[in-house]
C-alpha cells in the first residue's frame, strides 16, 4: 500500500516523522509502534491512501485533504502495556468504530478493515471525533 502524505504534510516520510530518535525518551515505545505499522502497511497490496499526522496520531483519508479522516491510529497504554487504538468513522448512531491491538499485523489488518466500511465526507473534526 503507498501511503501518500497530503500536500501539506510533504516535507518528512512518515518514518522521518516517527523516528524514534526525534521524540522524548517517554514517547519511544510509540514512534518505534507506528514505525512498525507503516512498514507493515506498506508491504500490503492495496490501492494508495492518503495520510496525515496531527502529534502522534495518524490519520488516513480517501483525498488530499486534511479535514475528513477515515481512520485514526494512536497508541494508547493500558496496564503498563501499548496497544494501537484504531478509530473509523461512522455515521450517527455511533459516530466511530473502534478496535485494538498489541501487534503491528493485526492493527494493520485494522486499519484496512476500517478503511473498506468508514464513512467520508463528514469534515470530522480530528480532536473533538477521536476521543
Amino acid at each position: 500500500m503507498e501511503l501518500k502524505p497530503i500536500s501539506g504534510q510533504k516535507g518528512r516520510t512518515l518514518l522521518e516523522f516517527y523516528n524514534p530518535n526525534e521524540w522524548p525518551s517517554q514517547w519511544k515505545k510509540m514512534p518505534e509502534m507506528m514505525c512498525d505499522l507503516i512498514k507493515t502497511l506498506e508491504s500490503i497490496d492495496h490501492a494508495p491512501v492518503w495520510v496525515f499526522t496531527s502529534h502522534a496520531e495518524l490519520l488516513f483519508t480517501n483525498k488530499d485533504d486534511y479535514q475528513d479522516w477515515q481512520v485514526l491510529v494512536k497508541i494508547i497504554e493500558m496496564d503498563t502495556k501499548q496497544y494501537y487504538k484504531i478509530t473509523v468513522a461512522q455515521d450517527n448512531p455511533w459516530h466511530h468504530l473502534t478496535g485494538f491491538s498489541d501487534n503491528n499485523k493485526e492493527a494493520a489488518e485494522l486499519v484496512i478493515s476500517g478503511l473498506s466500511v468508514a464513512v467520508v465526507g463528514k469534515n470530522r473534526n480530528i480532536f473533538l471525533d477521536s476521543n
